[in-house]
């Protein structure tokens, strides 16, 4: 029997059966891959359809500044993230869903993108990625630390709907969107406009050198600046567990403006990164401003001699792909900071920790391309006490599947 469509090819390609069969098609011939997922394609490269996902399962142990509860000790196991990913392309047209299977489920990212006009030109509508900071635009999958940095957390644009124009070559790689940021009172779009720069003055076998910028300006109901101390855990809390200003009494700004600057460098199996970010949310009807920023710096280096790999087409580091059968081990160590003390702690602004810093370290086992096991050590210090406490730890473990 004649299958013309690539969904039959793959059933017939995946099906248990006991006999051999033969798949035909009326086109270019169809080669199935198994490796790191599964994914079919057209020999002449016209079309494409991959299956992919990831899962998370992350146990963390935490006590002091991070727990919610002052003066105890607390822990939790949950996964952290599980999403199921198709994503392909048909001649100009590619096209990535992403879907949320966690807690009540939601769609994290649903888009298409027009390639016709070339690596440096390409434009994709939907809901999608702002590419806003080296870390942040890196896959959850393959960032070096479980958790982001302080900065990144503060200033993450996250996933929106909206359209962007981006490309890439061996030297540059950028961004500018233009996204929903929210309705207002007056069903009126809030949008966000969110840019990215990278430059490689050093890309080749030898070495990389990557040097960024970004900005993001967006409208909205803003209500406060900070970010959880470097654990998902005990942050739910009336100020405990997170660093950050904030508006009370019903107060709140209307905009959000901020920039950042990136600098990473990768030389065989030792890597570095550092980010800046500056920035501040513009009080409405007389409500002062909240401003913010911070930094991190982070070195790792992959004992067992790979190089962690780097995608130009988004400007970030990328999975590490073990070379034996022992699979690649891979050492690192990352400080960050975030610094609300610029705003004055009365009414309707409200100040916790003022300055948080934390300090990690962790090792990453990944056993094979789709097997990751990791364990950070993390300490929090903050120059003002929150819920009774200025310091803490946290143990964190995760067990990936990404396929």
């Amino acid at each position: 029997m004649k299958k013309t469509t690539l969904a039959l090819a793959i059933l017939s390609a995946t099906a248990v059966s006991v006999q051999a069969g033969t798949i035909t098609t009326d086109g270019p011939d169809i080669v199935v891959k198994t490796k790191g997922g599964l994914e079919a394609k057209t020999t002449d490269g016209t079309a494409s359809f991959k299956i992919g996902g990831r899962i998370q399962l992350d146990y963390n142990s935490y006590d002091g500044v991070m727990n919610a509860v002052p003066g105890k000790d607390g822990s939790d196991l949950f996964f952290r993230r599980a999403r199921l990913e198709l994503e392909g392309h048909y001649q100009d047209w590619g096209y990535l869903m992403a879907y949320n299977l966690t807690d009540s489920g939601s769609i994290d990212q649903l888009h298409t993108t027009y390639m016709g006009f070339g690596d440096l030109a390409e434009l994709t509508f939907g809901q999608q990625k702002e590419d806003f900071g080296l870390e942040d635009t890196g896959s959850s999958k393959w960032i070096t630390a479980m958790e982001r940095s302080l900065p990144a957390n503060a200033f993450d644009t996250g996933n929106n709907v909206g359209a962007k124009l981006h490309g890439a070559n061996d030297l540059i790689t950028y961004s500018l969107g233009v996204y929903k940021q929210d309705i207002d009172g007056n069903n009126d779009l809030n949008s966000a406009t969110t840019a990215r720069f990278v430059v490689r003055p050093m890309y080749d076998k030898d070495g990389l050198i990557h040097l960024g910028v970004g900005y993001t300006t967006r409208d909205g109901d803003f209500t406060q600046l900070g970010s959880r101390l470097g654990v998902r855990g005990g942050e739910e809390g009336d100020g405990a567990g997170r660093i950050r200003a904030r508006y009370t009494g019903g107060a709140m700004a209307d905009e959000l403006e901020a920039w950042n600057g990136e600098l990473a460098a990768s030389f065989g199996p030792v890597h570095a990164m550092a980010e800046y970010f500056d920035g501040e949310i513009s009080g409405a009807n007389g409500v002062p401003d909240i401003k913010a920023d911070g930094y991190y710096v982070q070195l790792g280096w992959i004992v067992t001699g790979e190089t962690r790999s780097y995608k130009t087409g988004i400007g970030a580091f990328d999975k590490v792909k073990p070379a034996g059968t022992g699979g690649a081990w891979e050492v690192f160590a990352r400080y960050d900071e975030l610094d609300v003390s610029d705003n004055k702690n009365v009414a309707p602004v409200q100040v916790f920790g003022e300055t948080g810093n934390t300090a990690t370290v962790g090792v990453n086992w990944y056993a094979n391309e789709l097997v990751k096991i990791a364990l950070n050590y993390v300490h929090a210090d903050t120059d003002e006490e929150i819920g009774g406490e200025d310091d803490g730890d946290a143990v964190v473990a995760r067990i990936q599947y990404a396929f």
